[in-house]
């Protein structure tokens, strides 16, 4: 049997250091606007993340995945983020908080969270959030983010 795996820098310090925090293909928006995210590929195959990247990564995945969208799946039961159900509903300082907390709720849900130190969320443009977040890993760094919701 022949496994196949992505290519990863393994002399790399992130992922000599920051291995507990795992790999992921890597997702990125495809406008400035960041409301559209695509898998990365370079030479006809995925791009593949590892220590902090993949944090960062995850977390923006998990806030983009709407609630129980996958639950067909056992592994991934109760994963994403309700902020989506608030779709609809016109912008107030009442949904933004909602979004937040939301938000918030995944966070502290990521077994590779240590705490969540801060989620602000603001207007993007007339249809849109920008979620910018700060959380420490369980390996005591600090990660930085944001996504367009």
């Amino acid at each position: 049997m022949i496994i196949l795996t992505l290519p990863v820098d393994t002399s790399s310090d992130d992922y000599r250091f920051n291995k507990t925090l795992n790999e992921d293909v890597q997702v990125k928006p495809v406008s400035d606007t960041g409301a559209h995210w695509d898998i990365q590929m370079s030479k006809g195959d995925y791009v593949n993340v590892t220590g902090m990247e993949s944090l960062c990564n995850a977390i923006c995945i998990a806030i983009m995945t709407r609630f129980n969208e996958l639950d067909y799946i056992d592994l991934y039961e109760g994963f994403g983020c309700r902020a989506h159900e608030l779709i609809k509903a016109n912008k107030s300082e009442m949904v933004r908080y909602k979004v937040e907390l939301f938000v918030v709720e995944v966070l502290e849900k990521m077994r590779r969270v240590l705490s969540v130190n801060n989620v602000t969320v603001s207007d993007s443009d007339s249809h849109s959030y920008l979620i910018n977040f700060n959380v420490t890993s369980i390996n005591d760094e600090i990660v930085k983010g944001s996504v367009a919701l």
